[in-house]
């Protein structure tokens, strides 16, 4: 698995929460990585810096974590994987700052997370938690809604303008892509917006595939009033498994706001790798 060594995985003991951690049990056992899941107690606290003198103060707290600790390894234990390393890890704290604080400190190569979290209405969108590790992690976060399986992972499109100031985000995507040996399509999708002709776009796929020949790609112009439906549809007459977006959350016509990454999620099944860029 090339560079891809340590996979987080939130877990909130919601079904989406153990889809997301079965995923990156798919995921971990192509190339043996491990897997930290991580579940976060709900508190406005700054617990790591508190005295022990001071946390006895807050015995909800102490009896919540303790709690967490022990249903998090029996979820563990009941999953009974054996061919990668699993870790359980609890935290108090802010969920989404916990999440994405641990992946950075631990130098996480991928986030699994599940698109919706304990507490789901159905027809709701997409978890604010996710939302914000979308935005704020700086590692790819794979958000899932079923239970991917590593066939599924055999072939992803790109969606993309293919400007040069996102080409750093698809290179952080690599190494995933790299350890699923997915086939890569690379998709425009030529909006009225965004028109342009198909030989300027061709052009700008051209040069992003340079020197990425260790990579199977094949490039794709779609004419769609909107880009989420392009993708979409694309992804259904062409059996994709999965969709990489390389996203910012700037309001700029230049590339794809972390709100098309948010509305794919939302109004597809497929799962989606998110890595943002500035």
């Amino acid at each position: 698995m090339s560079g891809m060594k340590n996979i987080i995985v939130p877990i909130d003991f919601s079904q989406y929460s153990e889809n997301a951690f079965l995923s990156a049990v798919e995921i971990a056992t192509q190339g043996n990585a491990m897997i930290t899941c991580i579940n976060v107690v709900n508190s406005e606290l700054d617990w790591k810096k508190l005295p022990e003198k001071e946390k006895l103060k807050y015995q909800e707290t102490i009896d919540l974590e303790t709690e967490a600790r022990e249903k998090l390894q029996n979820f563990i234990l009941d999953h009974n994987i054996q061919t990668i390393v699993v870790e359980a890890v609890v935290e108090v704290g802010i969920p989404y700052e916990a999440i994405v604080h641990f992946a950075y400190q631990h130098q996480a190569d991928l986030i699994v997370i599940g698109a919706y979290g304990k507490g789901y209405q159905e027809g709701r969108f997409i978890g604010s938690n996710l939302q914000k590790v979308i935005r704020l992690a700086s590692c790819p976060v794979l958000a899932v809604k079923h239970v991917v399986q590593s066939v599924e992972l055999r072939k992803m499109v790109f969606a993309s303008l293919f400007n040069q100031v996102s080409k750093p985000a698809f290179l952080r995507m690599k190494p995933f892509i790299q350890s699923t040996n997915a086939l890569v399509n690379f998709l425009y999708i030529n909006t009225p917006q965004l028109h342009k002709t198909g030989v300027t776009s061709q052009e700008q796929m051209d040069n992003y595939a340079q020197e990425q020949d260790e990579l199977i790609i094949s490039k794709h112009v779609q004419e769609y009033p909107e880009v989420e439906k392009g993708i979409i549809d694309f992804c259904a007459k062409n059996n994709v498994g999965w969709i990489g977006i390389a996203s910012n959350s700037r309001k700029s016509s230049s590339s794809y706001r972390i709100g098309v990454t948010e509305t794919l999620i939302f109004k597809s099944d497929i799962p989606i790798l998110s890595v943002k860029f500035e």
